[in-house]
């Protein structure tokens, strides 16, 4: 079911994932990757408030579990919880500190929050992990400008051009 629940999701049959992942969890209903199968459907489908349930729930099984705070965070984001969602991405980052994903939101929500310094040190630890990142280079070229750091700035905006044009230059 859970598989299957997947395909449907990979096809965007999401009313067939919930029903899918919907069984699994009648099947077991201590299995967390049920719970946040079917948040990360809901989130897919762009039906954030209905997402916020079983993440929560897959938390009460396995607290701090990486993937859980991380689909949390996307919905915090969404609910405007931006202390919520900084603190579920701290927690992530934490745990997983060469995640790409988690560096790139997390810096995506400092910056939100006009917490400039914090944002260019997430943007930072990501071009460490990914170089390439093209986010991270689009971002430290804002983020640089702002600070006054013209000569960064301009380095970091040539290649994010760059690499956005030839992406294996």
């Amino acid at each position: 079911s859970n598989n299957l629940g997947i395909g449907y999701l990979d096809e965007l049959q999401y009313d067939d994932a919930r029903q899918a992942f919907e069984q699994v969890i009648r099947l077991r209903p201590d299995y967390k990757d049920g719970y946040i199968n079917l948040a990360l459907n809901y989130l897919e489908w762009e039906k954030y408030d209905q997402a916020r349930a079983p993440l929560e729930h897959a938390l009460v099984l396995h607290p701090r579990d990486a993937r859980a705070l991380y689909y949390l965070a996307l919905v915090e984001r969404r609910q405007r919880h931006s202390d919520a969602e900084i603190a579920d991405l701290q927690q992530v980052v934490a745990q997983y500190p060469n995640s790409r994903d988690a560096r790139r939101e997390l810096g995506i929500s400092f910056y939100q929050q006009h917490r400039i310094d914090d944002a260019v040190a997430q943007f930072q630890a990501l071009q460490t992990i990914d170089p390439d990142d093209l986010a991270a280079h689009y971002n430290l070229a804002i983020l640089y400008r702002r600070l006054g750091r013209k000569q960064q700035a301009t380095e970091q905006a040539a290649q994010y051009a760059m690499k956005r044009i030839d992406p294996g230059a």
